[in-house]
């Protein structure tokens, strides 16, 4: 990038363009055509740039790029009202006519060419540090709409991709998903992200009880919706409290199809996770098109469903394993006891679950979980009715010799063969440093090494079969844990899950999160680095907690009691705080 009056030289000698002229405007000042395509009006360019840069919006004491140069007119807008500004223009034939014409005097920062040329370069990359807003020439995304959508993509990477984004995760109140939210919103805090969990499991208890309290069928259908109304409002005062850049919603989180679209008109980025498959569960249909991006784990047919059913971005994300939670468990003598065996299954009792592990009594087995109801299971059946806790399932995990996986299905006598929706199952055993053998649900095999990482058996006699062999030989079989989980460690982990959902996120949204803005936040120790190490504040900085965010809240943490003498910046601190105090009084006492 340089200034526009420094490319003159370099276009002075350019052969004129087939398909890029100079047009004589009708009301005296020149417009210019490309491919056909009218740049500016032939009759008020410049105030057909002023109107253009009214209805963008903007916020004027904060930079802008400009994607898409024209003859310069909505750049000269933009910087007669006192705005910096960076233009990127793909066609250097437009750029040359620009810098000849309205921008020939102008120092305006001009990138020409293809995006991934400049968006290495130190100037683009110090001109995005500034958290520019983004603005799009119209008739330059109608002729050029792929370099508009990688120049804005490319302007958001680089300048929110070092940044703290504040990101809200929505939980359910009970279910398969419930644990993922608090995984997924402690990906985002590894990150460096400020995250917030949306945690309504605590509503589920008074919902159960309000819900089955009442024998009527229809009232108590009407209180659970109403109840789920009130868990949507609740959780919509939560989020809007925190003030986030992006929500993401896991599946069954009890929030209606307009929560999206409220979020939406704030300029807050929304997304839903569907950790579920969409042949079981068919809600999606009422929920995909409401946000702004729908992740699922079923890559193939599904996307095609959704683009059928208005979704206009959907991505696949898998799911993973969190390596604090699913991790080897130190087991006691007395919990060796419980837990030890050749063959263990952790899960609910699904019908094809039930039909195949009839036919392995004979092992040392032991199942976890509930809706096991087969008389033949019963004996083999741990702690019955018992849900398990992830500290729970690692132990069961750790002590298996063999641990089974095989994907639910209400209908098969056994392996679905046409199974797509992996398990999060799979990477938790893995992390546990569990031995595994799974069925071979389709895709698992673009995740692992089925001759190295995880062997799979696609029936009952080949399960024996394996799991004789691999009884008879622990070496061998410790060799596979170990192998998968330093895949899994690798590669999936649900902090590798979230720079997959802001990858795709800021791809496609980035420029409406720097339309709103973000909020710079900032560590204690980048403070200190900031201040000084030589100056009161930066002292006074160094002596707290270095990996804190510098906020109000945790400077107000560190603050004691006065029983020493104060430094400056502690009394500055104090007032700030006593200000803060007295404000939300008042406010609450207006209110």
């Amino acid at each position: 990038m340089k200034p526009a009056r420094a490319y003159a030289a370099d276009f002075a000698g350019m052969p004129p363009s087939d398909s890029v002229a100079l047009v004589e405007g009708r009301g005296g000042e020149p417009t210019i055509k490309s491919g056909g395509v009218l740049l500016h009006s032939r009759y008020q360019p410049r105030e057909e740039a002023a109107r253009l840069v009214d209805s963008a919006e903007l916020d004027l004491k904060r930079p802008v790029a400009v994607i898409g140069c024209g003859l310069g007119y909505h750049v000269a807008e933009l910087v007669s009202r006192g705005v910096a500004v960076a233009v990127f223009e793909p066609d250097p034939a437009v750029a040359a006519l620009a810098v000849q014409h309205v921008l020939r005097d102008s120092d305006v920062p001009l990138a020409v060419g293809d995006v991934d040329e400049f968006s290495g370069c130190e100037g683009f990359q110090s001109f995005a540090r500034q958290i520019p807003q983004v603005l799009v020439h119209p008739p330059t995304a109608r002729i050029h709409p792929a370099y508009c959508v990688a120049a804005a993509a490319a302007i958001s990477k680089a300048a929110l991709g070092s940044q703290r984004l504040r990101v809200a995760v929505v939980g359910p109140m009970y279910g398969g998903s419930l644990p993922i939210a608090g995984y997924l919103e402690r990906a985002f805090r590894k990150l460096g992200h400020v995250s917030l969990l949306i945690d309504n499991a605590p509503a589920w208890d008074l919902y159960k009880h309000t819900t089955e309290s009442v024998k009527n069928k229809q009232a108590s259908s009407q209180l659970g919706s109403m109840f789920s109304h009130f868990v949507g409002e609740w959780t919509y005062g939560r989020v809007m409290e925190f003030a986030p850049d992006i929500c993401i919603v896991m599946a069954q989180a009890p929030v209606g199809p307009k929560f999206p679209l409220r979020l939406s008109a704030l300029g807050v980025v929304t997304a839903f996770w569907y950790v579920e498959n969409w042949r079981h569960l068919p809600y999606w249909k009422q929920v995909a098109p409401y946000y702004d991006c729908f992740f699922h784990i079923q890559p193939g047919e599904f996307e095609q469903r959704l683009t059928d059913a208005g979704c206009h971005c959907h991505a696949f994300i898998q799911t993973a394993c969190d390596p604090d939670v699913h991790k080897r468990a130190k087991l006691t003598p007395d919990e060796q006891k419980e837990f030890g065996c050749d063959l263990s299954f952790a899960g609910a009792g699904y019908y094809n679950r039930i039909q195949m592990f009839k036919g392995l009594t004979d092992y040392n087995f032991k199942i976890w979980g509930v809706d096991w109801i087969a008389r033949e299971l019963i004996p083999l059946l741990c702690r019955p009715g018992q849900r398990f806790t992830p500290e729970l399932f690692g132990k069961i995990a750790s002590a298996s010799k063999i641990n089974l996986n095989l994907h639910s299905s209400t209908f098969c006598e056994g392996v679905d063969p046409q199974c797509d929706a992996i398990n999060p199952r799979v990477f938790e055993i893995a992390a546990c440093g569990g031995f595994q053998l799974c069925d071979p649900c389709v895709g698992l095999d673009r995740l692992f090494d089925f001759d190295s990482e995880l062997p799979v058996y696609r029936d009952l006699r080949e399960l024996r079969s394996r799991i004789d062999h691999f009884l008879a030989h622990p070496d061998e079989r410790a060799a596979f844990a170990e192998r998968a989980r330093t895949r899994t460690l690798r590669d999936h982990t649900y902090e590798t899950r979230a720079s997959q959902m802001l990858d795709v996120l800021l791809d496609k949204y980035g420029a409406r999160i720097l339309r709103k803005g973000i909020r710079i936040q900032r560590t204690v120790a980048e403070m200190v680095e900031r201040a000084g190490t030589d100056t009161p504040l930066g002292r006074y900085l160094a002596r707290l907690p270095q990996d804190v965010l510098f906020t109000q809240e945790n400077i107000n943490n560190q603050l004691t009691a006065a029983t020493r003498p104060i430094t400056e910046p502690e009394k500055v601190f104090a007032f700030l705080r006593e200000v803060r105090n007295f404000t939300e009084m008042l406010l609450e006492y207006k209110s």
